[in-house]
């Protein structure tokens, strides 16, 4: 926990807005703070209401920390950067807590804990970057509480809330129903996990659906629909955004790469729930975690965090491939402004390392799937 917490710190210093931090890039302080300002170069978050007063690219959870950040601000980047990076440090703290008892009921050690989830290169660059941490703690979360504890409903909450953070955990849902035995139950898990989703969704779908403008509550959804390619393979096969057909501005290349990207998540999703059905939950959610990341048109190097704490859960990948995997991805960002006036989304040197990153991926998520000699108990 003491290692936990003192490497987590290290990545606040480096990303927090102070004289003397190298002050590298985050989604946090360089997006939301100063790259988001009214006509007087005041920050939005300072007194406005995410998905009422300004659009906001993330689902509820994120924007409720957001605001909190920016309503305890009074102004000071300093207060608003605190609040921020504090929320994120105490659910990495969390997510430390829990995965450890998550070993000790699996009777696995906990060094590769360290290596993969506490000590890995992502977690100084990414920890202290978006809010990724969050979703990782409430997912890890509801697998222990519904494997090791047995306590469903607070499974379902914590399941719900995850989807009410960052949308990919959705594909986790079907897992749970196939570990369920009967409709009833079936049901009742789906409802608590629905009505946990919409605690923090429904206030502000009443404030401000946006539906028809593409605004407000819908916009977090209209953007990922209409954002292009980012760090995915599909990069390199589909380049450039141009028209498919002459003139026909509505269906371009990145219209067929997103088309092709969700249908790889949905056909490896489906072969996951029915052909390695007899896998334990957590290699399955593994899986399914694993390939979201690897065949998403988005696969922005901080929702590898998602990965770390299975790495140590689940543990089949061998440290010269982690390693391999988890540096290209602190490259990426590493790399993203070295080029002056270069497009980083294109195929270049950073998406080089996005490339090699998604090949170790794609050989760690093969590991998993093949491997006969891990047994946890659930």
């Amino acid at each position: 926990m003491l290692g936990a917490a003192a490497f987590f710190l290290m990545s606040i210093l480096i990303h927090f807005p102070i004289n003397n931090s190298p002050r590298y890039y985050s989604d946090i302080i360089d997006t939301f703070w100063y790259g988001r300002v009214n006509a007087n170069n005041v920050p939005y978050v300072v007194s406005g209401i995410p998905y009422v007063t300004y659009n906001f690219e993330y689902p509820s959870i994120c924007g409720l920390i957001l605001w909190l950040g920016g309503w305890l601000s009074g102004g000071s980047v300093t207060t608003y950067a605190i609040v921020e990076f504090g929320t994120s440090f105490i659910f990495f703290i969390a997510l430390t807590h829990i995965t450890f008892q998550f070993l000790e009921y699996l009777n696995l050690g906990h060094t590769k804990q360290l290596i993969f989830s506490v000590f890995a290169p992502s977690i100084l660059l990414y920890g202290a970057y978006n809010y990724d941490t969050i979703q990782t703690f409430l997912v890890i979360a509801a697998l222990y509480l519904f494997v090791a504890r047995s306590k469903i409903d607070l499974s379902a909450i914590m399941i719900g809330l995850s989807v009410a953070t960052k949308l990919t955990p959705l594909f986790l849902m079907p897992l749970f129903w196939q570990e369920l035995r009967g409709f009833e139950k079936r049901l009742r898990f789906t409802l608590i996990a629905a009505g946990a989703w919409a605690v923090p969704n429904v206030p502000f779908m009443v404030a401000n659906f946006g539906y028809a403008n593409n605004s407000g509550w819908y916009y977090s959804y209209h953007f990922l629909q209409t954002w292009g390619l980012e760090d995915t393979f599909l990069v390199w096969i589909f380049p450039n955004n141009t028209p498919v057909f002459a003139g026909n501005i509505n269906f371009t290349w990145w219209t067929v790469a997103k088309d092709i990207s969700l249908a790889l998540v949905a056909l490896t999703a489906l072969v996951i729930y029915f052909y390695f059905n007899k896998k334990s939950l957590l290699t399955r959610a593994f899986l399914i975690t694993g390939l979201t990341l690897l065949f998403s048109y988005i696969a922005a190097p901080q929702l590898n965090l998602n990965l770390l704490p299975f790495l140590a859960l689940v543990p089949v990948v061998p440290l010269t491939l982690f390693y391999l995997f988890d540096i290209t991805n602190v490259m990426i960002i590493l790399t993203w402004f070295m080029i002056p006036n270069s497009h980083p989304t294109l195929p270049g040197l950073v998406q080089t390392f996005a490339l090699l990153r998604q090949i170790y991926l794609a050989f760690m998520m093969g590991l998993v799937a093949l491997s006969k000699s891990f047994r946890p108990k659930s």
